[in-house]
């Protein structure tokens, strides 16, 4: 699809087959990622694990890293950010703190994560690179397809992508007829087919 597929729409249509993040609310550069999940977990206090990913992710790749509890320090940041975008990668869903948030803004790579912290992470141990990793408390596995917007972020296994996507373009459609029917003057409720009439005033 050329379009941007609306999390809203693929939570909706997607049902038990897609899993919504929970608690990674920070969001930095363009408000919109979609791909397939190259995972990470990092030691505490240490990206090593995300330095190494971002080194052999292919272009589209979304980033998905397990920061293990991770707070005092930063495992992201614009160095990184740079990189990751030059190489054409999706973006950064992180469940853990970035860094030089302005800087990436401006740069425009889309990262989702759950805070800042000034401070910069060591590079010693990895935890993981390419293993399932838990992210905003969804089970996440290599090549599981990412979307993000301003609504949230929800993850899709990559054997029910395809028809997801089929399905978001027909609650397109359907919404696209609803709206001309507004427009038309006619009430949500009665498009939906909801009788409300019981709780009209009674007068």
């Amino acid at each position: 699809m050329t379009e941007p597929v609306p999390v809203t729409a693929v939570a909706q249509v997607g049902r038990d087959r897609a899993r919504v993040m929970t608690g990674l609310t920070t969001h930095a550069g363009r408000p919109y990622l979609c791909g397939p999940a190259l995972t990470c977990a990092c030691a505490p206090e240490d990206n090593l694990a995300m330095h190494a990913a971002l080194y052999q992710a292919s272009p589209g790749t979304v980033l998905v890293c397990d920061g293990t509890g991770t707070t005092g320090c930063a495992l992201f940041g614009e160095l990184m950010a740079t990189d990751a975008a030059n190489q054409g990668l999706g973006g950064l869903v992180l469940q853990g703190p970035i860094r030089d948030i302005a800087d990436i803004d401006e740069l425009g790579f889309p990262v989702w994560c759950t805070g800042t912290a000034p401070g910069q992470a060591t590079k010693t141990s990895a935890l993981s690179v390419g293993a399932p990793v838990v992210v905003g408390n969804v089970l996440v596995s290599p090549r599981d397809q990412i979307i993000a917007d301003r609504d949230g972020i929800a993850v899709v296994p990559a054997a029910e992508w395809d028809a997801i996507q089929a399905e978001v373009t027909a609650l397109a459609e359907r919404e696209a007829k609803t709206r001309a029917r507004l427009a038309a003057g006619e009430r949500l409720a009665d498009i939906n087919g909801l009788d409300l009439t019981r709780f009209l005033p009674q007068r």
